[in-house]
C-alpha cells in the first residue's frame, strides 16, 4: 500500500515523467523557509544559488531537515522504495521581475548514473505560477531516445553553458504550477525548463536528488550520498558529514569538491559531444 500517493499518481509519474502537486508542507512553513533563505544570502551577500551548488543542503542544518521531510519522503517512497539516498540539492531561484529562464533540458545529460533513476524533487519556497516561471515539462519525454542538445550562452540563462534540447515542441508543455509548500517530483531524463518571472514575487524552487541505493554514480570519483530513509543496501556511496552549524566548513569543503569534480565532468562530456 503506497504511504502518501495514490496509485493513480504513480502511473502518472511512471507515464509522464512527473508528478505534481505533491504535498510537502504549509504554505506557512514554505514562507518560513523562504525567509531564512533571505538571511543566509544577506549573511554572504549573494544569492545562495551562485556557489551553494550540487550538495547545497549540506553545509545547512535546516536545509537537511527539509531534505529529510516525513512527508516528502512518504512520497519518494511510493516512487522508488523504501530505501532512499539523498546525493544532492540545488536552488534555481528568481526574483521578482528577473528575466533569468531555464532552457530546455534533461538533468541525464550532465548525470552519470546507472539505471538512470534520479528522482529530483523541486520543493516551491513560494507560489510558482505561469506568470513567475514555473518549471515546465515535455510528458512522457523520458521514455524517449537520448535527444541531442546544442548549446546557447544567455547571460539570462540559468543553465550557464546553454544546454537546449533541439527541436521541442513547446505545443505539448505542461505548466507545474505550485501553491508555496508544494512539490513537483520529476525523472532525470524528462525535458523541462522555465521561463521568466513575469510576477511581483519571488520564485524559489530547492530542487532535491533522490535515489534508490542501486543507483551508481559512473562518473564522480569516491561519490557520497545521506541515507535518509531505509538501509543502503549495495554501499556505492560513501556517507555525507552532518553539519554542525549554519555554513559548517566541513561540508563546505565536500560541497566544493563535489561541484568541482561535477563541473569537469560536464565540460568532459560537452566537449565529447554526449547527448544524454
Amino acid at each position: 500500500m503506497p504511504k502518501a500517493l495514490t496509485e493513480e499518481q504513480i502511473t502518472a509519474y511512471q507515464k509522464d515523467g512527473f508528478l505534481f502537486p505533491v504535498e510537502a508542507c504549509s504554505p506557512q512553513e514554505a514562507h518560513e523557509l523562504s525567509l531564512k533563505l533571505e538571511h543566509m544570502e544577506s549573511t554572504v551577500g549573494h544569492e545562495l544559488q551562485q556557489k551553494f551548488r550540487i550538495k547545497a543542503h549540506l553545509p545547512f542544518p535546516w536545509l537537511c531537515s527539509v531534505v529529510r521531510n516525513e512527508k516528502l519522503l512518504d512520497a519518494v517512497e511510493d516512487i522508488i522504495g523504501p530505501n532512499i539516498l539523498c546525493w544532492g540539492a540545488s536552488f534555481f531561484a528568481k526574483k521578482a521581475h528577473d528575466p533569468r529562464y531555464i532552457s530546455w533540458h534533461t538533468d541525464s545529460f550532465y548525470y552519470g548514473f546507472e539505471p538512470p533513476e534520479t528522482l529530483s524533487a523541486w520543493v516551491s519556497f513560494n507560489d510558482a505560477t505561469v506568470e513567475s516561471g514555473c518549471v515546465r515539462y515535455i510528458p512522457g519525454s523520458h521514455k524517449w531516445a537520448p535527444p541531442e542538445h546544442e548549446f546557447k550562452p544567455h547571460p539570462n540563462n540559468l543553465a550557464g553553458d546553454g544546454r537546449t534540447v533541439v527541436g521541442v515542441d513547446e505545443r505539448l508543455a505542461v505548466d507545474a504550477v505550485l501553491r508555496a509548500g508544494q512539490v513537483v517530483f520529476h525523472h532525470e531524463s524528462v525535458i523541462h525548463g522555465s521561463g521568466p518571472n513575469n510576477a511581483d514575487h519571488p520564485r524559489v524552487g530547492f530542487v532535491i536528488h533522490y535515489i534508490a541505493p542501486n543507483v551508481r554514480d559512473t562518473l564522480i570519483e569516491r561519490p557520497t550520498a545521506m541515507l535518509v530513509r531505509g538501509v543502503d543496501t549495495h554501499g556505492y556511496w560513501g556517507r555525507d558529514p552532518e553539519p554542525l552549524v549554519d555554513f559548517d566548513p566541513d561540508c563546505i569543503r565536500l560541497m566544493e569538491e563535489t561541484r568541482a569534480q561535477f563541473k569537469a565532468v560536464q565540460k568532459r562530456k560537452v566537449r565529447e559531444g554526449i547527448s544524454s
